[in-house]
């Protein structure tokens, strides 16, 4: 029996290339937590919105 690790073949898992831009920031809001932060921000503003027309027009 062989120890030696197989080779992927033809359409198999390989290491993919390095991509040096996915490293890079965002271009707005400098950080990706930033922009985390202001889509759920965006959202909970949306939700109170929303919830305020409702109950105005109930």
């Amino acid at each position: 029996m062989s120890t030696e690790p197989k080779s992927p073949g033809p359409g198999g898992p390989s290491t993919p290339e390095r991509r040096p831009e996915l490293d890079d920031a965002p271009p707005v809001l400098g950080s990706w937590r930033n922009i985390y932060l202001f889509v759920l921000g965006t959202l909970a503003l949306l939700v109170a919105l929303f919830w305020a027309l409702t109950r105005a027009y109930a």
